[in-house]
């Protein structure tokens, strides 16, 4: 295995790790199934893309022939939400980097806040691992195995579960956009 897929292997087990930790409370993984949900169609707003589907470049050709769009050509767009996947990541998850809470904000509002940065983090890191095992890039079998995993352990959430959760997170991802509605239809995503 190469250096370049073991580090998407191992990325990937860490999400599934914080995904199962989630996982432990119920209201939590609630919680963060509304994150991946919110995210998901937040991207759908900021890059017209259906990070459930990007797909290698045969099929991307097929997708902009049928359905062409004014923003770029899909494979544009993949690697555009791609990039913001690492970015939602990165501003999170420095926001969880042990700084004092500010003082006008209680202890248990700040944890609050924390988790919810580390459920859009790790919303992000599983977006970005599933675009990845879909292009068939860099992870290889494993990678698709564990992303696989992953939204297996997801789809034990009930559609009817996330309206009031993933419109506690819409909006957080990119700057002034944000999805009014859900696609619940959407749910369970199964890349």
């Amino acid at each position: 295995m190469s250096e370049l897929d073991r580090s998407w292997n191992d990325m990937a087990a860490e999400t599934a790790s914080a995904i199962e930790a989630f996982a432990a409370v119920d209201e939590v993984f609630l919680l963060f199934a509304g994150a991946v949900l919110a995210l998901h169609q937040d991207t759908w707003r900021a890059h017209a893309i259906d990070m459930s589907k990007a797909a290698d470049v045969f099929e991307a050709a097929g997708i902009d022939a049928a359905q062409p769009s004014a923003l770029e050509d899909v494979a544009t767009r993949v690697a555009l939400a791609m990039t913001a996947m690492r970015s939602i990541e990165h501003a999170n998850s420095e926001l969880l980097d042990n700084r004092p809470p500010p003082a006008d904000v209680g202890a248990d509002a700040y944890q609050i806040h924390l988790l919810m940065a580390r459920m859009r983090a790790t919303a992000a890191r599983l977006w970005l691992l599933t675009m990845q095992a879909r292009i068939g890039g860099d992870g290889g079998a494993g990678l698709r195995l564990g992303v696989s995993g992953m939204w297996t352990r997801l789809q034990t959430v009930p559609r009817e579960a996330l309206p009031e959760r993933a419109m506690s997170f819409a909006g957080t991802f990119y700057r002034n956009v944000r999805s009014e509605r859900m696609d619940f239809a959407a749910w369970p995503l199964s890349p």
